[in-house]
């Protein structure tokens, strides 16, 4: 099957407090507002109109909605026939006043989570000025299922993704046509927890600006979610900072892989080392190690639902 969609476009969440929200994303996110109304914020790091859209939403927080660009006008007809097939409802979207979007679809994935697979996307003339922290790519999300196996095969099946590697049968990592190791990462979870986030991931130039953004973000008070490591999937370099409203986190990686088209895919260990290769060698690892939420995991409440506790979502044992 062809592969459908070209990269992630965007990542659309819910916000307790706008405001605040797209402060933290300004200041220790980098991203600049291309677009703003009373309840939305649109942010960027490149030419796109936005990489994250901010939903101001008292009763929803966390991932909504998530964008995959397609190749052309082609890709969303096929699109839309697979979804006929399966019998899975799905809605015309395009708006280039409102949302930036021009024509596209919208559907839900069999955890839940809302998808727009669209065409074109409106595009600024002038790329934000980054003399600090040198964004390139709005690279992957990475959410959870209850069941990644059936969703590999769903995106596989219905938007031509391909699986790069897999940690055990617990988390895969799928592909789009741009090769990056990973535009899609899904990982086990209770059913309780599926189609909720655990980050997303902003591409760099160099690790100079992995460790910018980390200095930055703890000079801005912010919590590191997973300080710098290295990932024997992707052979990422990164830094995880916490979203404290949310309870995500968003990463900046540099030296991402480009995976060859017939690349067979892995199917990696669920230890520490795959996590951060850098820890090889070091004393008192376990062999194994869990891997991402579990049933006994829930989801951690925010600051201001927790009187000021820590709002850093239990995830240390992420491997994206």
């Amino acid at each position: 099957m062809e592969q459908s969609v070209e990269r992630l476009g965007y990542v659309v969440m819910g916000v307790p407090d706008l405001a605040e929200s797209t402060k933290f994303y300004s200041n220790v996110g980098h991203l600049t507002v291309h677009d703003s109304s009373d309840a939305a914020s649109f942010l960027g790091g490149g030419y796109d109109h936005h990489w994250l859209r901010l939903e101001e939403n008292q009763h929803r927080r966390g991932l909504m909605r998530v964008g995959f660009q397609l190749a052309n006008d082609e890709a969303l007809s096929d699109v839309a026939n697979r979804l006929d097939e399966r019998g899975i409802r799905w809605q015309e979207i395009g708006d280039l006043e409102g949302d930036g979007v021009d024509r596209g679809l919208r559907f839900v994935d069999p955890d839940g989570v809302e998808i727009d697979a669209y065409t074109d996307m409106l595009c600024r003339a002038v790329k934000p000025t980054q003399d600090v922290v040198r964004m390139t790519e709005m690279l992957h999300a990475v959410w959870f299922s209850a069941d990644p196996v059936a969703a590999h095969r769903f995106y596989a099946d219905v938007l031509g993704f391909r699986a790069s590697d897999w940690i055990k049968r617990n988390a895969v990592f799928m592909r789009s046509a741009n090769n990056y190791h990973h535009s899609l990462g899904i990982f086990r979870s209770s059913p309780q927890r599926a189609a909720s986030m655990d980050h997303f991931c902003i591409l760099v130039e160099n690790i100079d600006d992995v460790m910018r953004a980390r200095n930055i973000a703890l000079r801005q008070g912010a919590q590191l979610q997973k300080d710098v490591l290295r990932h024997a999937a992707s052979g990422s370099i990164s830094v995880y900072i916490a979203d404290p409203m949310t309870g995500i986190s968003f990463e900046f990686c540099t030296e991402h892989d480009i995976v060859d088209p017939d690349h067979r895919p892995r199917l990696l260990e669920g230890s520490p080392i795959t996590r951060d290769v850098w820890q090889a060698g070091s004393p008192g690892l376990a062999k194994n190690a869990p891997l991402g939420a579990t049933s006994d995991t829930p989801l951690t409440r925010t600051a201001k639902e927790s009187g000021g506790e820590s709002s850093v979502a239990d995830l240390a044992n992420s491997i994206a």
